[in-house]
This record gives structure tokens, sequence and C-alpha cells, in this order.
């Protein structure tokens, strides 16, 4: 599909920036997400440290109140705010983890009635080319909440953030006929859907033919569900895996693959 993902319908930014010598801050102009899934692509082109955040420009500051972790290894709380960042590599490491296409949670602690702002952050050291999937809603565990935020990035090079936010209604089929074929695909970082959940529960048929890490994360369009399905490493092969989706919902799927795989879905109990 070309262009995919954004040739869906949505709302959607487009950003980029020249980098800047000085140490300064590169700031957007302000945009509005609303509940949803956010899709983006984000890209730097040099061989510095880079440091893209999306910020929220209403409500509490950062400077006015603190933040703590609450989620597992995915999450990183800070001092001045919550933090999250779950980039898919296509080129380098992200700083401070990686996680396949689905970040651990992370809530703002409760100071004077007031919650710190969760605060997306993606930090590497040198070139970066790839896509995160996280979440806007007003659970107090979601990466972002709806409102109106900007890009704050520190880069001395080039760099680029494209997002999107699918309208729902725009399912390519059914999750249980996403595969017709059972030919394998390839090694890498890969999203495809949105695919729609059935009434019933969802099983999986997956093999991995690769030695390291296999990652199948969902992140639910209208905002409101996202769960890791799958995890392991090296080669395997398992059916009738019990999944986590949930019924009626239309789906963003994430694959971190080391080798060749392959998955397909079927419903049963």
């Amino acid at each position: 599909m070309a262009n995919y993902p954004f040739n869906l319908k949505g709302s959607q930014g487009n950003y980029r920036g020249s980098g800047r010598k000085d140490g300064e801050t590169q700031k957007s102009p302000e945009f509005t997400l609303k509940q949803g899934v956010l899709i983006a692509e984000i890209e730097h082109y040099g061989l510095d440290d880079f440091k893209l955040e999306i910020v929220p420009t209403e409500g509490i500051s950062r400077g006015q109140a603190t933040a703590t972790s609450l989620g597992g290894s995915f999450a990183t709380g800070a001092a001045t705010g919550a933090t999250i960042g779950s980039v898919i590599p296509v080129a380098g490491t992200i700083m401070g983890g990686l996680i396949g296409g689905a970040a651990g949670w992370i809530a703002g602690k409760a100071i004077s009635s007031a919650i710190a702002p969760i605060i997306y952050t993606v930090e590497q050291k040198g070139p970066l080319s790839g896509y995160d999937i996280t979440l806007v809603n007003n659970d107090d565990r979601a990466h972002l909440r709806p409102g109106k935020y900007r890009l704050e990035v520190k880069s001395e090079s080039g760099w680029s953030c494209n997002f999107i936010q699918p309208a729902l209604g725009q399912s390519v089929c059914a999750l249980t006929d996403e595969n017709d074929d059972d030919s394998d695909l390839g090694a890498g970082h890969h999203i495809f859907g949105p695919f729609t959940s059935g009434s019933k529960p969802i099983l999986a048929n997956i093999r991995h033919k690769g030695g390291g890490e296999f990652f199948f994360g969902a992140s639910s369009v209208d905002g409101l569900h996202q769960c890791t399905l799958f995890a392991q490493q090296g080669q395997f092969h398992f059916e009738d895996i019990q999944t986590e989706f949930k019924p009626g919902k239309e789906y963003i799927l994430a694959v971190k693959a080391d080798g060749e795989w392959y998955m397909d879905f079927t419903e049963g109990y």
C-alpha cells in the first residue's frame, strides 16, 4: 500500500527541522490530538544526540508538578513530568530501551489536585528512522491525553516527524481474513491495518524462523485498547494461541521480527 499509513483518512501532522548548532530547542506550531491511536514516523539524519518530545501546551506545565512511573520496564519517569517513548527503529537503537510497537503504561502523580503532564519522548544518538504507535485517551495510564500539543526537538542535524490519527471505519478486512496464504513474511519492522475483530475470541497461529526477538502488538483505532499479544526470543511455531483482542474493534498491528515469520488468526474458544 503506497505511502501507508499516511494514505489513510484522518488528521495528520508533518514537521521537520534542519537542526540547531547552538543547542536551542526547536518548537513546532501547536496542533491538536484527539482520542484515538497515534502513528508517528520519526527520522533523525545525523550522528549527534537527538531528543524529540510531544509536549502539552495547555493545563499544568512540567515545571508545576512531578510524575511517578507506575509502569514496568517499558516506562521511564522524569522529575519534571512523565515521559514515554517506544519507536520501532529501522536504523539505530533507542536510548532507554526498545519495546517494539507497544509502550509500557505510565501515570502522573496527583499533586494538589493537579496531574503532571504526560510527555512523549524519544531519545537517540545517531541516525534513526522508524514508526511508533501510541494511544491518546483520557485514561490516566494513557501515553497522551486529548488536547493541544507541540513538538520540542533538540538536534544539531535534520529531522522529521510525520504522524496520523486514522479515522474509524477504514478496516481492510476482518482479522481472520488478514493473511490468505501460508507464505512467510520477511524480517524487520512492520505495521498493518486497520483490521476488525469479530464477536468471538481470536486465536493466533504463529511461527518465527529467526534467532532473535519477535514482538507482536495491537492498538485499537478508537484509542481505548493496546496490548502485547506475543513476545518471544528465537525460533518457534505455536498454534491456537489465545489473544487479547477485544470484540468488534478496529486494530493497527505492529510486528518486529528477527527472521522470517508467519501469523494468521481464527475464531474460537
